[in-house]
């Protein structure tokens, strides 16, 4: 669960960037590698909005918050999720994050034909979050049936 918070604050620290870019607070002119990478084209650009006003940086900021702050809920205090429900949620979170992901992937190498080093950096880090979240969610799970597997089995219950 560390590593999530390590990556979640690495996420909300890209997303912090593109948003102050978004509004022109700092430059990203530096990211211009070439004619095909260009971040103030995209973060500045008519498809860097979902809504007008709310460009999609903010959105992947409170994505990263939302991961941050249920991992940190989980890993600090754990008795808040007496019923389980802190992983399924980050499971959630992270898959509609990575399905943003997607979308905004596609707009940029087949609409703007420019990419974004930094968005491609803060989507990574929301793939491997989901990774790990994907991981621990199947191993957790794998572990509580075999550790119930293992109590039926036990030498009290066959006589």
């Amino acid at each position: 669960m560390i590593v999530i918070l390590i990556l979640s604050m690495a996420g909300i620290g890209l997303a912090t960037f593109l948003v102050a870019n978004h509004y022109r607070l700092v430059s990203a002119a530096f990211c211009e590698i070439g004619p095909w990478a260009d971040c103030e084209d995209v973060n500045g650009g008519p498809y860097s909005e979902v809504f007008p006003g709310l460009p999609w940086a903010v959105v992947g900021l409170a994505g990263f918050v939302a991961v941050f702050c249920l991992s940190y809920l989980k890993l600090y205090y754990p008795e808040l999720d007496r019923k389980g429900r802190f992983v399924p949620l980050l499971l959630l979170f992270s898959v509609i994050g990575v399905i943003f992901v997607v979308y905004l992937n596609y707009l940029e190498f087949a609409v703007i034909h420019k990419l974004c080093i930094f968005c491609a950096a803060s989507h990574a880090i929301m793939i491997v979050i989901l990774m790990i979240i994907a991981w621990w969610q199947y191993a957790g799970r794998h572990k509580a049936e075999k550790a119930g597997a293992g109590v039926t089995q036990s030498p009290d219950a066959s006589e």
